[in-house]
């Protein structure tokens, strides 16, 4: 057990800060995985289909790409960890996984004229392995880039800005090309395919050359053994301040994926206006973006775990008020806009706060086994992550379809026989927006309760950076 309140705790005073550069093309690596993460959910499906694919077969092949992560995402993490050569330990599998994902996404976006479900599954199965071994050393590279309380929050929040920035490029693209008369779905993938294939090189190459991969050297060197995953797993489940962050995590991704789940048949049954669905969404990300900045600010104030507090708060207060709209038919375009930006002003701090907490909370394990392994805690992450976006996925469909939702009704048939029933639109509304905004208020006491404050990060970084100097010192 570490007390965080010892005095002797030496604070490091020579931290070197993070050139803007640096930052700017280190987060620039998550524009391409963001263009291509929008269009998976929302174009892949349909595009498939029209071309020959049913529905329930690409769910359950979807479903089947992520339990595969189950077992590739720690295995990349730990791999990466161990890596110990002259190009760094994070870049050599972004070397590997960007190829990767660019021959995968020129085969899922631009398939043949009768694909089967062969050439789906290696297409998705190729996107999603990708995703691994890029993702866990990015996310772990991030971390590994500063000890700094504030610049870590920084680094977390330009990532997903360029996150955002890649997901606005992704969802304007189709409203770009109608004005050129481009609507067919095969177009369009093929030029989300075009951007992400041209970026890759581009961000690869300015994270390569100016951003550094040289963490402090692990203060204990062992052979990658399943008898030693199996322990360092165990270090996880004990490291209680990043329990605390993962259950608030948690509750945040399931909340976001039964939102993005049910999202388009809200816009088009309740709102009744599935034109302006990419306009709804580009509204939001782009408010998202503008505001991750000032939630910067809040959290350099109030600290970090209180600043996400807040977000929830906010986010959700203004997600209650979406069932209403099923009241106000006729008004509920403009109300649902609204209502859009002013959850937007808190959707990017759900995610860079919390992922700016897990990277401060494995100092403490870094202190605890003596090494180095935050390749290992963000795999968890992403395990964990995905895990609860599948649950998401099944609790929202299989709920409305209590209800007696159906996708194919008519929406101007409303509350007739030939359309939704009004419990079933009611039904809708409420699993869009109340069940997930109550998913993250439940995780409220664990986030509040977190004990890492920006005081006691500093000392555990003073310590660990004393360590690693006696070490170096001694060799």
């Amino acid at each position: 057990r570490i007390n965080l309140k010892s005095k002797n705790f030496i604070v490091s005073e020579n931290e070197s800060k993070l050139k803007k550069t640096q930052l700017f093309f280190y987060s620039s690596v998550n524009f391409p995985l963001a263009v291509v993460g929008l269009p998976l959910v929302l174009f892949i499906p349909p595009l498939y289909g029209e071309l020959g694919l049913s529905l329930a077969s690409m769910g359950f092949i979807l479903m089947l790409a992520r339990l595969s992560d189950v077992f590739t995402d720690p295995l990349i993490g730990l791999l990466s960890d161990k890596t110990k050569i002259s190009l760094g330990r994070r870049k050599p599998w972004i070397l590997v996984g960007s190829p990767l994902l660019a021959i995968s996404t020129y085969f899922l976006f631009i398939p043949p004229d009768q694909p089967d479900l062969i050439y789906f599954l290696l297409s998705i199965m190729g996107i999603y392995l990708a995703f691994t071994i890029i993702q866990i050393p990015f996310a772990s590279w991030g971390a590994e880039l500063s000890g700094d309380y504030n610049e870590r929050s920084k680094i977390t929040a330009l990532r997903e800005q360029f996150g955002y920035i890649g997901t606005i490029v992704a969802v304007s693209l189709p409203i770009l090309l109608s004005y050129f008369d481009i609507v067919e779905m095969r177009s369009i993938l093929t030029f989300e395919a075009i951007v992400v294939i041209s970026s890759i090189p581009i961000v690869i190459f300015g994270a390569f050359w100016f951003v550094p991969d040289d963490p402090p050297q692990s203060l204990r060197k062992t052979a990658i053994t399943l008898k030693e995953y199996f322990r360092s797993l165990k270090f996880v489940l004990k490291n209680g301040p990043y329990i605390r962050i993962l259950i608030g995590f948690t509750g945040s991704v399931l909340g976001i994926s039964m939102d993005g789940a049910l999202s388009f048949f809200f816009v088009k049954h309740v709102v009744n206006a599935e034109s302006y669905y990419s306009v709804a969404i580009l509204l939001s990300i782009a408010t998202s973006v503008i505001f991750i900045p000032i939630w910067k600010r809040i959290a350099a104030k109030v600290g970090k775990h209180k600043a996400l507090v807040y977000s929830i708060l906010w986010f959700s207060g203004w997600a209650f008020c979406m069932p209403l709209l099923y009241f106000i038919p006729e008004q509920a375009l403009y109300f649902f806009l609204a209502l859009q930006v002013l959850k937007g002003m808190a959707s990017g701090a759900l995610v860079f706060l919390a992922t700016s907490m897990a990277a401060d909370v494995i100092d403490i394990d870094t202190i605890r086994s003596g090494q180095e392994r935050s390749g290992l805690y963000f795999s968890a992450w992403g395990i964990i992550q995905k895990g609860a976006a599948a649950i998401a996925l099944f609790i929202a469909l299989t709920v409305i379809d209590v209800f007696g939702f159906d996708p194919t009704a008519d929406p101007s048939q409303r509350g007739t026989i030939n359309g939704n029933s009004n419990m079933a639109i009611l039904g809708l509304a409420i699993m869009y927006s109340v069940v997930p905004s109550l998913f993250k208020i439940s995780t409220l006491p664990f986030i509040w309760k977190y004990p890492l404050t920006e005081e006691r990060q500093v000392k555990i970084r003073g310590y660990i950076d004393r360590k690693v100097k006696r070490m170096a010192d001694k060799s």
